[in-house]
């Protein structure tokens, strides 16, 4: 699986702080083990939010990272709290 990165998504990340980031990666890391392995996918919360194609995985209790599936690419389109989520998906 590839995994792509959205301008947005990037800034996001650089505003996180130190740990934030490595939970993030960690999820990240694990999108694909997720995907090769469909009950291995409850650790990181993988579930499909949206009919557009949307993703979502869980970093930690607060965050969250969206992304799109197309083909074997994953592209990651924001990481942000539950409200930022909600906000994302009412502009689809």
């Amino acid at each position: 699986m590839k995994i792509t990165l959205t301008a947005r998504f990037q800034g996001e990340v650089r505003r996180l702080g130190q740990p934030e980031r490595l939970a993030a990666l960690d999820a990240i890391l694990g999108l694909p083990r997720a995907f090769a392995s469909p009950h291995s996918h409850s650790g990181i919360g993988l579930r499909k939010l949206h009919r557009s194609g949307i993703w979502e995985i869980r970093v930690g209790l607060g965050l969250r990272i969206l992304f799109g599936l197309e083909d074997d690419t994953a592209k990651l389109l924001l990481i942000g709290t539950h409200d930022e989520v909600r906000r994302f998906l009412r502009e689809l």
